[in-house]
Parts: structure tokens; C-alpha cells; sequence
């Protein structure tokens, strides 16, 4: 079973997308950074406690083993530092190796000198550099090829009488090379999948983040597009339907617009000029209005504009604006459009029942319609006849 979503056959593990592999390279050498930062001052304490423990024991005829110790500790400590200020650590580990493992090859013939002798320590450095060292397989394999020549070096150039401990050494360090030769690589590509399959998710997330986001956007718009009047651009019937419910308990003031001689005007100039004729009163009434105001086009030719808090000289002082502009207006009405008006007042809007309110709107206009037109009529708050507080 394949560890990896799969493209193009079974078993085949599908390719990461670019960004995810360089993200997965950058947390690779990373994590040789820091496999470098931890495990050298570790290496250099083990040293140092091998060099006093030598004192210790063979006096100043372990001074050239302890010396050693001490340049290999200078060393290495030198290329961790610049190891860890590099973009590819992989050299400076190679070469941190390379001085450890040569520092316990010349340790092992200076003891060998004493009639003691070191098999393990170049099996330790070998196979601990599998186990700790995240690294590409091609730098390791080059790592162990160096190490196995090394001891086979130290082998050759070895004295008779040192020549069975040099060849002791030479086969431990290639059964040890064996080991990490294959253990490496399973831990190195375990790791690179667990990290390819990680960023891959937080890709992936990404993505579906952006894509919700994109969605609840795409959602916002229809929900405002599915309450705008496409010809006119101000709010269709839903949403006047909506705004009903939410002035329900206020104070509110309604004006009703109609343009006059609107039918004759279609057929005189045809439906398309009309649909100019209605986008611009449209235009005229989004910049008339305040921001808490709302306009709706209530019919084919009317339109409502709802005032919370409104009062009628307020209300009434707005259709003539708006009545006043669509008159002047030689671009919105180049063929002589006018519109008539009613305003009616509610002191405490019922949702329950809007009708009261447009219908005594709708009495003014009707009002304004008979006395000739192109002027607002308010409704009287007394219930007296309807007085008409501006016109033409």
C-alpha cells in the first residue's frame, strides 16, 4: 500500500508540488543544523572526559592522544559554527566526520604505542552519523566511501607489529559502513515523506482555506445581488421585504415616487431608452438619500425610499430634492422625464401590516398625479384632506 496519494498507477508515490519540495529540502538541511548544533558539543565533552580519563591512567605518555583530542574538539567546534551559518550544512558535516574519524584513527595507533588498543570508535562515529545525521543518501554514501578508505589506508600504512589491530579496525568500520549504509537511507526518506505529506496538508489547507474564503465572498455578492434591482441598482422587492421586518416599533417616513408619462415615454423611445431613463432615477436617488435611508424600486416606473426616524417636512423637503434634480437633470431626462411624489409618516411602523403606511404614500401620490404632476403631496397627520406641500 503506498504511503502517498498516488497519480498515474498503483505504487507510483505521486510528486509533491514545487513549493512543498522546497520547503521539505529547507527543513531536511534545517534539521542537519541543528543535528550539528547538539550533537558536537556532546562529541567534544565525550573527547575531552577520553583525554583526562588517558591522563589519568597512562600519564604524560598519553600527552600526544589528549593533544589530539584537543585539536579534533578546535576543529570540529570551527565547522559546526560555520556549518550552522550556512545555507548547506552537508559539507561541514562531511568534514566534522571526516576529522573525527581520522582523530580516532591516529588515536588508535599513538595507544596501540601503550599496549592498548580501540576497535568500537570508529564504528560509534559511523553508525551514529546514520542515526543522527539527516542528510541526503549521496553525502552519506560519500561519507562512508571516505571512512572505509581511511581505515584501509591506516591498514597499509600500518607496522607489522600494529598491522592485526589497524585490520581489526578496517573490518569493523566496513561492517559498521555496511549498517548505516542501509539504515540512512530508510530513516532519511521515512522523514522526507513525513515532512512532504505534512506541508503538503498545510498546502492543501491553505488552498481550501482560500477557496472557502473565495466561496463565503461569492456567497456575499449573491446575497447583496440577489436584493439589487439589476436596471436601476438600488434594492428590488426581497429587500424591501427584508427592510419592512427590520423598521418593525419605529418612527418612519415613506416617500413613493412615479415617473409621469412613463408608458408613453417607452413607446416613444423604445424599452432600452427606458431602462436608461429608470437607471438613471436610480443614480439620482442612491446620492440623494442619507446613508441610514433606503430606496427600493417598488414597480415598473415607482420607487419607495424608506427614512427611519423621518419627520414630513424632512421627508418632504427630500422628494423635492430628488424631484428638482430629476427635472434638471439634462443627461438622466434629455427627453423632458419629470416624477411626482407622495410622502406619508408612520409614528410607530407595524411590519405586521406595512400597508397603512403605503397606502396613504400612495393616496399622495395619486393626489400629486391629479393636481398635474412633476410635484410631492404629504399626507396630512390629522387625517385632513392632503395638502400639497411643494409642486411644480
Amino acid at each position: 500500500m503506498a504511503s502517498w496519494p498516488t497519480a498515474g498507477g498503483r505504487g507510483r508515490r505521486s510528486l509533491p508540488a514545487e513549493s512543498v519540495h522546497r520547503r521539505v529540502n529547507e527543513a531536511m538541511r534545517r534539521a542537519a543544523r541543528q543535528a550539528i548544533r547538539f550533537s558536537v558539543p556532546v562529541v567534544a565533552l565525550g573527547v575531552m572526559a577520553d583525554a583526562i580519563q588517558l591522563l589519568v591512567r597512562f600519564g604524560t605518555d598519553a600527552r600526544p592522544a589528549a593533544g589530539l583530542g584537543a585539536l579534533a574538539i578546535v576543529l570540529t567546534m570551527g565547522l559546526a559554527w560555520a556549518g550552522m551559518t550556512r545555507r548547506r550544512p552537508e559539507p561541514y558535516a562531511l568534514a566534522i566526520l571526516v576529522v573525527l574519524y581520522a582523530a580516532t584513527l591516529v588515536d588508535a595507533r599513538i595507544l596501540s604505542g601503550l599496549g592498548t588498543a580501540r576497535v568500537g570508535y570508529q564504528a560509534l562515529i559511523v553508525v551514529g552519523s546514520a542515526l543522527f545525521m539527516p542528510w541526503s543518501p549521496r553525502w552519506h554514501a560519500s561519507w562512508l566511501a571516505i571512512a572505509v578508505i581511511l581505515s584501509a589506508t591506516q591498514l597499509i600504512l600500518a607496522p607489522p607489529e600494529s598491522a592485526s589491530a589497524a585490520g581489526s579496525q578496517l573490518i569493523v568500520a566496513a561492517l559498521a559502513a555496511l549498517v548505516s549504509a542501509v539504515g540512512q537511507p530508510l530513516g532519511y526518506y521515512r522523514m522526507q515523506r513525513m515532512l512532504e505529506q505534512q506541508f503538503e496538508l498545510r498546502r492543501l489547507s491553505g488552498v481550501a482555506r482560500r477557496h472557502e474564503q473565495s466561496v463565503l465572498d461569492l456567497n456575499r455578492e449573491l446575497v447583496r445581488t440577489a436584493r439589487i434591482d439589476t436596471v436601476t441598482g438600488i434594492g428590488n422587492r426581497r429587500a424591501l421585504d427584508e427592510a419592512i421586518l427590520s423598521l418593525a416599533g419605529t418612527r418612519l417616513a415613506a416617500v413613493l415616487l412615479d415617473l409621469d408619462h412613463f408608458k408613453a415615454f417607452n413607446d416613444r423611445n423604445g424599452h432600452l431608452a427606458g431602462d436608461e431613463a429608470l437607471a438613471r432615477i436610480g443614480s439620482i436617488l442612491r446620492q440623494a438619500v442619507r446613508r441610514e435611508d433606503m430606496v427600493f424600486r417598488y414597480g415598473g416606473e415607482e420607487f419607495l425610499i424608506l427614512i427611519p426616524g423621518g419627520d414630513r417636512e424632512s421627508a418632504g423637503a427630500l422628494a423635492e430634492r430628488v424631484r428638482l434634480t430629476v427635472q434638471d437633470d439634462a443627461s438622466g431626462s434629455p427627453w423632458g422625464l419629470t416624477v411626482s411624489a407622495g410622502v406619508a409618516v408612520a409614528d410607530r411602523f407595524s411590519a405586521s401590516n406595512p400597508l397603512g403606511l403605503l397606502r396613504k404614500a400612495d393616496a399622495a401620490l395619486y393626489q400629486a398625479k391629479r393636481a398635474g404632476r412633476n410635484r410631492v403631496v404629504v399626507d396630512d397627520p390629522a387625517g385632513q384632506p392632503i395638502s400639497a406641500l411643494a409642486g411644480a
